[in-house]
């Protein structure tokens, strides 16, 4: 399959533009929060005066953790502090949007006096969904792309404006996550949500999953950043997050309350 899709949905001005990912990640939130208030939980929670105000204190945190696991990994991409505040330019890891919200938007939430745990609870069902649907502006701008393969999954782009490497078979490995992501929304939605009833649980399952699908897409990345022969910075990140989950899900399964 050939795709010849331009990074850049529109171009407004000088370095300003619509990027792809942009769109499919802000139609990946839509959806998300239009499907989340149908939950029962969205009622017991009773956010309909603070629902909107907690999806944008969410976006800026996911943007914030995002950009700065980016950064950090790849460091050289980004020469001069300016660089690290446009946006506009690309460059999040998904791995750092979770870890931001889970260390920013807590505070913000005590302060509302919404319960915390229940909220991400509720979140965890649709965020995979939102992920999948943001992996697929990623197909479509080439970022996050594969090594070369000539398999029958293997796409080619076309575009000399693309992120991904140009005319050579890659693997797609924005449609494995995505495809990945969404198996994880089926589960939880239709499965976890209803078999996992104490608090926590759902959480801590998603963001185990969500890791897990980075960990092994990552084998077939191209823009791995290596911290040794065998296992990318972000594959590092995955597994230690797994490993804290397993443990705090143990935890969890030992308590006799809801």
């Amino acid at each position: 399959m050939k795709i010849n899709f331009s990074p850049e949905l529109l171009h407004i001005y000088g370095p300003f533009g619509i990027q792809y990912y942009g769109l499919f990640i802000a139609l990946g939130i839509i959806i998300g929060v239009i499907a989340g208030r149908y939950n029962r939980r969205f009622k017991q929670l009773n956010l309909e005066d603070k629902y909107l105000d907690i999806i944008m204190v969410s976006t800026i945190a996911g943007c914030i953790g995002g950009r700065f696991l980016e950064v950090i990994s790849e460091p050289l991409l980004y020469p001069h502090w300016y660089d690290w505040f446009a946006l506009w330019q690309g460059g999040f890891s998904i791995l750092g949007c979770i870890i931001g919200i889970i260390i920013i938007v807590p505070f913000y939430l005590k302060k509302i006096n919404v319960l915390i745990i229940p909220l991400f609870d509720l979140v965890s069902i649709y965020a995979p969904l939102c992920q999948s649907i943001a992996r697929l502006g990623c197909l479509v701008a080439g970022c996050c792309y594969g090594v070369t393969t000539h398999t029958i999954f293997a796409v080619i782009y076309t575009n000399p404006d693309t992120l991904a490497a140009c005319g050579v078979p890659i693997h797609p490995t924005q449609l494995y996550s995505s495809v990945t992501l969404f198996c994880i929304f089926l589960f939880m939605y239709f499965i976890a949500q209803h078999k996992l009833t104490k608090n926590g649980q759902l959480f801590t399952t998603y963001l185990t999953l969500a890791a897990a699908e980075r960990f092994f897409v990552d084998f077939w990345r191209a823009d791995r950043i290596m911290i040794n022969e065998y296992l990318s910075f972000h594959q590092v990140v995955a597994l230690c997050i797994i490993v804290a989950l397993i443990i705090f899900q143990y935890i969890l399964s030992k308590t006799k309350s809801k």
